[in-house]
C-alpha cells in the first residue's frame, strides 16, 4: 500500500510536449517563489498583526506552490509507484486547500508501478477530480472526499467520491472536459454518478498501453463500485 515519496529509476528524454509543460511549470513555480520572498521581506519589516497576516499569506502561497510542484511533468522517463505519486498530490492539495475548509480526504491506493508519463497523466486526472469534488460536490463546505486506486489485473480502477450533492442535470463544465480528454489519452473511460449518498467519479483504464477501454465498461464499473458501498 501507499508509503512516501516519488520512486523513479533509470534515465530518459522527455517528449517535446512534456518539455514545454515543464518549462511553463518551472516559470510558475519561480513566480510563486518570488511572491513568497516579497511577502517574507514585508513581514520581516512589519509588526504585530500585519506581520502575522503577511506570514500567513506567504505560508498559504507556499502550500499552493507545493501542490503545483506535485503536478510537475516527470523529470525522467522511468517507472513510478502510483500510490506514492497520488499520495504526494493528495497531501499537497489537502494542505493548500482542503484543511482550512474542514474537508477530510481519505486515500487508499495499491502499489502499482507505471511509466512516469502515464503516472503523470493519472495524477492530473486525480487532481482535477479532487478539485471538482471540493468545489462542486461539497461546494467548499466541510465533508469527506474518498480516493481509491485499485489494481484489477489488466486494468486500474480509480474512484473519487465525495459526501456532497450536485445537480444531476448540470451541464459538463471545463473540469469534466479536461478529465475526459486526459482519460482518453491513457486509453480509459470515465463515468460520473450523482446520488443521495454522494457523488462518484470512476476512471477505468488499462494497466499499460493496450486496447482502450470502452465507455460501457466504465459504466459497469461505476455500478459495481456503488453496489459495494
Amino acid at each position: 500500500m501507499l508509503e512516501h515519496g516519488f520512486a523513479m529509476n533509470g534515465t530518459g528524454a522527455l517528449p517535446a510536449s512534456l518539455n514545454l509543460v515543464e518549462e511553463i511549470n518551472h516559470r510558475v513555480i519561480n513566480e510563486y517563489a518570488e511572491a513568497i520572498a516579497m511577502l517574507s521581506i514585508a513581514a520581516a519589516r512589519a509588526g504585530g498583526s500585519v506581520r502575522d497576516t503577511l506570514r500567513g499569506v506567504a505560508d498559504r502561497l507556499r502550500d499552493h506552490a507545493e501542490a503545483h510542484r506535485a503536478l510537475s511533468a516527470p523529470a525522467i522517463d522511468a517507472a513510478v509507484n502510483l500510490a506514492d505519486h497520488i499520495a504526494a498530490i493528495c497531501g499537497a492539495y489537502t494542505r493548500a486547500t482542503l484543511s482550512d475548509r474542514n474537508i477530510h480526504l481519505i486515500l487508499k491506493a495499491d502499489d502499482i508501478r507505471v511509466p512516469a508519463d502515464r503516472g503523470w497523466r493519472i495524477g492530473l486526472i486525480v487532481a482535477e477530480l479532487l478539485r471538482n469534488a471540493a468545489r462542486h460536490g461539497l461546494k467548499g463546505k466541510p465533508g469527506l472526499i474518498d480516493v481509491r486506486i485499485t489494481d484489477e489485473g489488466s486494468y486500474i480502477l480509480c474512484l473519487v467520491s465525495d459526501s456532497g450533492r450536485s445537480e444531476r442535470d448540470s451541464a459538463p463544465g471545463r473540469g469534466q472536459r479536461l478529465v475526459r480528454s486526459l482519460v482518453r489519452e491513457i486509453g480509459g473511460a470515465v463515468r460520473w454518478s450523482f446520488t443521495r449518498r454522494g457523488n462518484f467519479a470512476v476512471v477505468h483504464f488499462p494497466a499499460a498501453d493496450a486496447v482502450p477501454i470502452v465507455e460501457a465498461t466504465a459504466a459497469s464499473a461505476v455500478w459495481n463500485v456503488l453496489a459495494a458501498q
